[in-house]
């Protein structure tokens, strides 16, 4: 008779153990990068930033999640602080009145090994679009290395990569009909998120 209580206690702790779990993205600037390349035959450049924030769920045993991200337009550098000044401008992104970048998954999908597909929404310059991407997600139990890396319990890798068409966005300016800026902004995102 006491294994009829011992089967329901083994099936909840189970259950337990395979519940998403919400991680923070930490406030590692070292591990925490976006970055925008653009290549055209006039002009290349790479705009970057390390402020990332928000939050992902994940649930390791069940493969599945959401993350609802932001970054801060305004803190993106190119290395040329002219250039940094027209992509805060309304010419551009206006981050001076919209500094929020925001990407939010709608559907995630296993694929294979740390891989997933990923479906979301993405708001720049207040304006919002679908997009799709794939996914990269790796979770690290705490160890000497990450407490060694100043990561306050279990480390969730992440990384995830998306072309942006810019006039999707509401940005038109004329140098990029003239092709010194692509129209097509490949856009990566790589960060740690942890669970203490």
């Amino acid at each position: 008779m006491r294994h009829l209580f011992i089967l329901p206690a083994l099936l909840l702790a189970s259950a337990a153990l395979a519940a998403p779990v919400k991680y923070a993205v930490t406030d590692l600037d070292n591990v925490n990068v976006m970055t925008a390349e653009n290549e055209t035959d006039i002009e290349n450049f790479t705009a970057i930033t390390n402020k990332i924030s928000g939050t992902v769920t994940f649930d390791a045993a069940a493969k599945m999640g959401s993350a609802d991200l932001t970054v801060d337009g305004a803190s993106i550098k190119t290395g040329v602080a002219a250039r940094d000044g027209h992509m805060v401008s309304k010419d551009w992104f206006n981050f001076a009145a919209n500094p929020t970048i925001r990407f939010k998954t709608t559907q995630v999908s296993w694929v294979s090994g740390d891989n997933y597909k990923v479906s979301g929404t993405l708001t720049m310059n207040g304006v919002t679009k679908p997009v799709s991407t794939t996914a990269r997600v790796k979770l690290t139990p705490a160890n000497d290395v990450t407490k060694g890396m100043k990561i306050p319990g279990d480390a969730l890798a992440v990384s995830l990569k998306m072309n942006v068409l810019l006039s999707d966005y509401g940005v038109q300016h004329p140098v990029i009909k003239a092709g010194r800026v692509g129209n097509t902004l490949p856009i990566s995102l790589k960060f740690i998120a942890s669970q203490p």
